[in-house]
């Protein structure tokens, strides 16, 4: 997946080190796990390496800019229990994804929104979906207006009211 020097590609056992750097800093870890438990080498290793196997039915993928890894993106299909919980329709194939730029000083450069675009087009062309859905926590200003620039709609506050659920309807496009 490639559009105007933003490309995707699925994560690699490589890519530990790069997503420790990554998730060991304060600005993405505010948003994306807790500012008090920066990840080590091990615990990254841990977690991607049995979605990078294929042994959990979750997709990771690195941004690259240039060539250049500068971020993070993944993607899952929505359980029954999680259907019913934001209230959908078990004949609904929906989709989550999740992501962040692992570099502060590449914030507000529209690079977000490139990414979530082309990601959108690729599931939507891979995946028999229907709703793609993100979960920004409330306070993510930044990733909901984001969000809503890809054409995502805030549906409910879920989590106790911590995390928006958005939607993009792919019969919207």
């Amino acid at each position: 997946m490639n559009t105007n020097s933003v490309s995707i590609r699925k994560m690699k056992h490589t890519d530990y080190e790069v997503m420790t750097q990554w998730l060991s800093t304060k600005e993405v870890l505010e948003f994306y796990g807790d500012v008090n438990s920066p990840f080590t080498l091990q615990q990254v290793k841990d977690k991607y390496e049995p979605r990078i196997n294929g042994d959990i039915p979750v997709i990771p993928y690195i941004v690259e800019l240039e060539s250049t890894p500068i971020g993070f993106m993944q993607q899952y299909k929505l359980n029954e229990e999680k259907h019913q919980e934001f209230g959908y329709s078990t004949n609904l194939t929906v989709y989550g994804i999740d992501q962040f730029i692992g570099f502060p000083n590449l914030f507000n450069k529209g690079i977000g929104t490139k990414m979530i675009r082309i990601f959108i087009e690729y599931i939507s062309q891979d995946k028999d979906v229907d709703i793609i859905i993100v979960d920004p926590v409330v306070s993510n200003i930044r990733a909901i207006r984001c969000y809503e620039k890809c054409g995502f709609k805030k549906v409910k506050k879920i989590s106790d009211g911590t995390s928006w659920l958005m939607e993009y309807r792919i019969s919207q496009r």
